[in-house]
């Protein structure tokens, strides 16, 4: 490539441990990648091994010679039959060969084998943790221990006996000696913080025993639980990948829920009629029995017009959980408070309030109160929901920014530039050895000199390899009064898929209201000729669940990929991707921000 000397220095330099000692350009190296370790745990049938030496040098997988790229590069997959199989990796130039093996290990298959004689072990348990029910609600429970046997289960100072059939091999996985058996909660049904003992026939006179980890709990239902974290969010159900579950949104503390169940270390929260959803119990404190409800009146809504937004305040006599979300065409923003009934009779708008083209609100169920808000502009630059003084409900919704000069649409806007990472979380690493949350940085800090060039205030979440949670991000975001959020990361995959074949770009939203700047950062990265990788919406990652203000998150291109690896680490490429970025930027500003000293938006 046209910059390759400066490249490979480059590469060598980010190839961990090995910026004091700087290989010569004519010494033969081996630097292995993935694996990380010389033995390594997989139990899948295909594993990517990436590794780099000198660019040129031979490079051998297994025997098979595979591309060595400008970089120094090289990667392949290994097929992972067998128990434990040997990957051997050897470089060779100018007579010289290094060679390096490792071995990949199947990990031992959990032994579900039965037991002989009339044995309950402590496998297969169901449920896994403490469960809280209420009537007509069933309690089913498991366990693993000696097929052919006959079983059954107590509820301790409960219940006694309650059968147990063992299940068919076709429907446990091919594993004999499951048990299960099954409890409806009967009206009057009271157990508190019981375990379940599991008995086997022993002989007419005596059983076999073992008792529960868990505990289970029958009515005293519903109770009352009020939220003890500002961090607190509601999950749509019980599902869970490495972003975490499906959530409806977050809650302030003090919010107060109704709470009709517990499983697996989440209470079951009763919005409405029609509609459960579930909060971990660290977030929740229960309440005395005595409070056996969560509801209130509406009263009087009002809109009304600050410096820089719009609100609207909703009266209630509790702080009652919410739910929002938005629409397009028309902009609208929705907000549901359940445990709320109507009593609204008016509201009062005055002519200040610039950004709100009409308030109107529905009782869209029993326990379900709607509040539908029509913006009078065609992009949301966000809002927040939360409780006031006396359990009042208010939404401030932003208006659009005012732009004095056509020509320069980013001077004097605040922007907030987050770097994918850092620290401790080094996100992806190529087969060259960078590391994505350096690429990350280097990016950002391109864009943020691009930023400031055209007079913007740019807000970065860090500028150094610190280690930041997410909510320490946000809070930065938050704090210094950011239009928006661009977030800087390198795509990677797993270990089971093939580094040549994934490439591309890729732009990330969780609220459809951010799915505009979404659009236009994807539109402007494929005029770099990146592969099309896609948008993906409904993204539930921590930096992009916040609706304060509209955020994007590019995926530049993906670092695991040997030839998009160059790009990324090229500071000529990484001023290109800064610069499309400023472009979309320029652009989302022109579409959606407001011109002129005066109008609806806000200075």
């Amino acid at each position: 490539m046209k910059y390759f000397s400066l490249l490979f220095f480059w590469m060598i330099l980010l190839q961990p441990g090995m910026a004091q000692n700087i290989i010569p350009l004519d010494s033969l190296y081996l630097n292995v990648v993935i694996p990380e370790e010389d033995t390594v745990q997989y139990g899948y049938q295909q594993y990517r091994v990436a590794a780099n030496t000198h660019p040129q040098a031979k490079a051998y997988i297994n025997g098979e010679e595979v591309q060595v790229y400008p970089s120094g590069a090289f990667v392949g997959m290994v097929n992972h039959a067998e128990d434990t199989t040997v990957i051997e990796l050897t470089v060779s130039m100018n007579l010289q060969n290094i060679t390096r093996e490792m071995l990949l290990v199947k990990p031992e298959e959990a032994n579900t084998s039965p037991p002989k004689g009339k044995t309950i072990t402590n496998k297969m348990h169901l449920p896994t943790d403490d469960v809280w029910l209420q009537t007509g609600e069933i309690l089913e429970v498991q366990f693993l221990g000696s097929p052919g046997q006959e079983a059954v289960f107590n509820i301790d100072d409960f219940k006694r006996n309650i059968p147990m059939r063992e299940v068919s091999p076709e429907f446990t996985g091919g594993v004999e000696g499951v048990y299960r058996g099954k409890y409806e909660v009967m009206p009057g049904d009271r157990v508190e913080n019981q375990h379940v003992t599991f008995k086997m026939k022993k002989n007419f006179f005596s059983y076999n025993k073992r008792k529960s980890d868990f505990t289970v709990s029958f009515n005293d239902l519903p109770r009352i639980g009020e939220v003890r974290s500002d961090e607190a969010f509601l999950n749509i159900g019980m599902g869970t990948d490495r972003l975490g579950g499906a959530k409806f949104g977050f809650l302030e503390e003090g919010v107060r829920l109704r709470i009709t169940g517990l499983k697996n270390q989440n209470y079951r929260v009763n919005l409405s009629n029609s509609l459960d959803a579930w909060i971990p119990e660290g977030f929740i404190e229960l309440l005395p029995e005595e409070i056996a409800s969560v509801e209130s009146l509406t009263g009087s809504m009002r809109v009304s017009a600050g410096a820089k937004e719009d609100i609207i305040s909703l009266n209630l006599f509790e702080k009652l959980p919410y739910i929002t979300f938005q629409e397009l065409n028309p902009n609208r923003i929705i907000v549901d408070v359940f445990g709320a009934t109507s009593n609204t009779n008016w509201k009062t708008q005055p002519l200040n309030s610039k950004g709100i083209e009409d308030v109107e609100w529905q009782q869209m169920e029993n326990n379900r109160f709607r509040i539908i808000i029509e913006l009078n502009h065609s992009q949301n630059w966000g809002y927040s929901v939360g409780y006031g003084w006396n359990s009042q409900l208010v939404v401030r919704v932003k208006r659009p920014p005012v732009i004095p000069d056509v020509l320069e649409p980013l001077k004097g806007r605040t922007i907030a530039v987050d770097a994918g990472h850092g620290g401790l979380n080094e996100g992806g690493m190529g087969a060259a050895g960078s590391m994505e949350k350096q690429v990350n940085l280097m990016i950002a800090k391109k864009l943020e000199t691009s930023l400031r060039s055209r007079g913007a205030n740019v807000v970065m979440t860090r500028t150094d390899d610190s280690t930041l949670l997410m909510s320490e991000r946000k809070k930065i975001v938050l704090n210094n009064n950011a239009d928006l959020l661009v977030s800087i990361h390198a795509n990677s995959i797993g270990y089971g898929s093939d580094p040549v074949r994934f490439q591309g770009t890729g732009a990330y939203y969780k609220h459809v209201a951010y799915k505009p700047l979404a659009q236009l950062m994807y539109a402007k990265m494929l005029e770099l000729d990146l592969e099309r990788h896609g948008i993906t919406g409904s993204f539930n990652f921590s930096l992009s669940a916040p609706i304060e203000y509209p955020n994007v998150l590019v995926e530049t291109a993906y670092i695991s990929n040997p030839e998009e690896e160059i790009l990324l680490t090229d500071p000529e490429f990484q001023e290109k991707i800064a610069r499309q970025i400023v472009r979309g930027l320029e652009e989302y500003y022109t579409d959606y921000a407001s011109f002129g000293m005066s109008g609806l938006g806000e200075q």
